[in-house]
């Protein structure tokens, strides 16, 4: 785009003025007509210049391009351009092009003239325009100079726009590339609304584009618990980067590191946000976790993991005031399977039997081995019909010793206590009336 510009400026200057030869150049940067001032030539079009003259001026920006502000000198300006006279300038400009004609005429055009026609923008130099070998051999009138000057101002003009639409189109090339390319998924988030999702990102949710981008408010694409944090835009700025859970389209989950960054997208304020898929991490941690918390034999929870958790249940159950209870159990006549049958097939019926009482409990229940043949029951919110359940329990267990254990019998002994909102909540009271009540009904069985 800037090329073209500059090949019709360079034509249009040889149809519009009496000059044969012209030389138009863009720079890298603006420069001011004062003698520090500097900066390279980025780009050049001609028109009616000889090879040897091209070559020279390929030669130049081969070796840097420099131009200096300094041969714009006051003395020489003319209008908006600048005439130099052949032998006036006190050092060499360059390229500068001598004219191949000879000019007979003392007060015209002399061979090694230069005129200057700047290309401005608010008081500062992106480019010139330079001519050479007018066909009537005149200096330049100021009819003519204004001509070249209007084509010098709507050039720079178009020139000024080309470059910043070219410097948009390189800024979104690079956005895209490392966007596209970026090993984590990407949003930008204006509002509520997302306006725009790498095919990371679009991977990550499973949704198309144009569902994903529909999506209001955006954080609804996360875990009911996470979107009060990403709501609160000020808050997740303030943490530098947050886990979360992200809501797939399929209806599964994915766990994310959000990292967010302020940014402007289409001249609007919006929100550049990194996610980063750590599921796996997570899943691993998890498994860490179970595997620190679970008993090996038995797939039940340890006792670590009762002394870690327990606390917090009795503390919901007082918040809300619901009943806890905590049930006690052990297996009847399994020290006599061990002495029969050996240790390594005790083990494998104590692993059934577990599964067996996991299977008769709630989903909010969970069991606890707490030591040899003994299951401890957190049963959260029970208080009545505990009874039914130690019955199940029973009956599961006789069942199954029925059916795998058919010449020993084998049964399970249950103790329970029940916390109140009107008790005093003492974990080490519970533990103690549960296993005091369970070797009651141990002794009932016996006696």
């Amino acid at each position: 785009m800037i090329k073209q510009i500059l090949d019709e400026l360079a034509h249009s200057v040889i149809e519009l003025s009496p000059y044969r030869r012209t030389l138009v150049s863009l720079y890298e940067q603006p420069i001011s007509p004062v003698p520090d001032s500097a900066t390279r030539v980025l780009e050049y079009a001609s028109c009616g210049l000889s090879p040897e003259s091209n070559e020279q001026v390929l030669l130049f920006i081969a070796g840097g391009g420099i131009v200096r502000g300094d041969k714009y000198l006051p003395s020489f300006r003319i209008s908006a351009s600048y005439y130099i006279p052949s032998g006036t300038l006190p050092y060499p400009v360059s390229p500068w092009i001598t004219s191949r004609r000879r000019f007979i005429n003392v007060r015209g055009w002399q061979t090694d003239d230069l005129l200057l026609v700047p290309l401005w923008t608010d008081s500062r130099i992106i480019g010139q325009i330079s001519v050479d070998d007018p066909k009537d051999g005149a200096r330049p009138s100021l009819t003519e100079l204004r001509k070249l000057e209007d084509l010098a101002d709507v050039t720079a003009i178009a020139l000024m726009q080309a470059r910043q639409q070219e410097d948009l189109t390189q800024r979104h090339r690079l956005f895209h590339f490392l966007t596209e390319n970026a090993m984590t998924g990407v949003l930008i988030a204006q509002g509520e609304r997302i306006r725009y999702a790498n095919d990371h990102a679009i991977e990550i949710f499973g949704y198309p584009m144009e569902q994903l981008t529909a999506v209001e408010p955006w954080w609804q694409l996360f875990h009911p618990d996470d979107r009060m944090k990403l709501r609160a835009t000020d808050k997740l700025f303030e943490t530098g980067e947050l886990e979360v859970k992200g809501i797939r389209n399929d209806g599964g989950s994915v766990w994310l590191k959000l990292q967010p960054l302020h940014l402007e997208y289409e001249g609007k304020p919006a929100i550049l946000i990194n996610l980063l898929d750590i599921s796996e991490r997570v899943r691993a941690e998890v498994l860490l976790k179970e595997k620190a918390f679970r008993d090996p034999l038995t797939g039940l929870f340890n006792r670590h993991y009762f002394d870690d958790s327990i606390q917090m249940e009795l503390k919901r159950a007082q918040r809300y005031k619901r009943p806890f209870t905590l049930m006690m159990t052990d297996l009847s006549r399994f020290k006599r399977i061990n002495d029969t049958l050996g240790h390594q097939e005790g083990d494998r019926i104590l692993h059934d039997v577990a599964h067996v009482v996991q299977e008769q409990l709630r989903e909010s229940d969970w069991a606890t081995r707490y030591g040899g043949d003994e299951f401890l029951l957190v049963l959260p919110e029970t208080g009545v019909r505990i009874e039914a359940l130690a019955q199940r329990l029973r009956s599961a267990v006789e069942e199954w010793s029925k059916a795998n254990l058919p010449d020993t019998e084998l049964g399970i002994d249950v103790g329970w206590a029940t916390w109140t909102p009107e008790d005093d909540l003492s974990l080490s009271r519970l533990l103690k009336t549960a296993d005091k009540n369970m070797y009651a009904a141990k002794n009932g069985l016996k006696g």
